[in-house]
């Protein structure tokens, strides 16, 4: 049976060693401060953050498909003169990680983190917060990790 710990390690370590993400963002963690604590200097910011799972078993003695769900959080300062534009900086964040989750360049363009998953993908409503009424844009990707 997959273990958790290491699938969102090597997750991590893919967000982080993409060379089109190296250098990208000032800050990151697996843990998601509130988007007001990291301080202009210190974005853009990533974080990856763990929101459940699910087990779906479809009978007696057939083994569940079980899928971890997590979340990209990405915090982007817009200054107070919005220049360059909230969905500009939001959108130029949006189609790296794309890119890396979505298009991974194999034969069969699935991200399997190295064949330690089934499939890794972005599932669901991404939220996008332009950072209109405050300086930070927010941007939130789902994130669904099937397992073998």
């Amino acid at each position: 049976m997959a273990t958790r710990e290491p699938i969102y390690e090597a997750f991590w370590d893919l967000l982080l060693n993409d060379p089109r993400l190296a250098g990208v963002f000032v800050t990151s963690g697996r843990f998601l401060p509130h988007f007001t604590e990291p301080a202009p200097e210190q974005m853009p910011a990533l974080f990856l953050v763990e929101k459940g799972e699910s087990w779906d078993k479809a009978g007696k003695g057939i083994p569940a498909v079980r899928v971890l769900r997590s979340h990209v959080v990405m915090y982007a300062w817009n200054g107070a003169d919005k220049q360059p534009l909230p969905s500009t900086l939001c959108n130029n964040m949006l189609d790296v990680l794309d890119d890396i989750v979505e298009h991974p360049d194999n034969p069969g363009n699935v991200q399997t983190l190295g064949g330690l998953v089934e499939h890794v993908y972005i599932v669901g409503q991404i939220e996008i917060y332009e950072g209109l009424l405050q300086e930070v844009s927010i941007v939130v990707v789902p994130i669904e990790i099937m397992l073998p």
